[in-house]
């Protein structure tokens, strides 16, 4: 039986008083009903299913703003190296986010230091990497015990920050970096 004969005939509904017929119109205004909430339930899914779609983010190396005066320690150049990988891991992981690759814009990554002071000069580089999303990352030292980092997330296209996060940290070496990124994105980050 089709739909549309189905809804011709006149149905059989029971109630607590007994039995009475529905009206054909009463009927179709029913099944309109049905179709639109649907279609409401269908929509919204599908709208979310293109937002989730990654966007190509540039994910610039962590950087060090070092106000210990303890001076340089042996690896530290390799812990930013890891935290940066670590940061672009995370972001991943989130599926929000598809980094883009950096490595043939090395020497003017370089030139853009320190990014947290340069007045947004790393936007040109994000873009020219295809980006839409810029990711920056700062690590505050104050002592061998004591840090904190920020983050930032910058729309490429509106020139505005969409996110900027931050937490504190305990430590001066590769674990304790790790945690602090772990502990920025998943607790911090993905929540906003």
């Amino acid at each position: 039986m089709t739909l549309n004969r189905f809804m011709a005939m006149n149905i059989l509904v029971f109630s607590k008083a007994g039995r009475f017929y529905v009206n054909v119109h009463v009927m179709r205004k029913v099944a309109a009903l049905v179709l639109m909430a649907s279609f409401v339930a269908i929509v919204p899914r599908a709208a979310a299913a293109l937002a989730s779609e990654p966007s190509a983010t540039a994910v610039f190396p962590v950087e060090l703003w070092d106000t210990s005066g303890e001076g340089t320690k042996p690896g530290q150049a390799e812990r930013l190296k890891f935290a940066t990988n670590k940061l672009t891991e995370l972001m991943e992981h989130t599926g929000r986010y598809r980094s883009v690759d950096l490595s043939r814009f090395t020497a003017r990554i370089a030139v853009t230091e320190p990014r947290y002071n340069c007045n947004e000069c790393w936007r040109d580089v994000a873009r020219d990497a295809g980006a839409k999303l810029a990711v920056l990352a700062v690590v505050h030292k104050v002592s061998t015990l004591i840090s904190s980092v920020d983050l930032y997330v910058a729309d490429l296209a509106t020139g505005k920050y969409i996110a900027h996060v931050d937490a504190q940290f305990r430590g001066d070496d590769d674990r304790a970096y790790a945690r602090a990124f772990e502990f920025l994105v998943n607790e911090r980050l993905n929540r906003k």
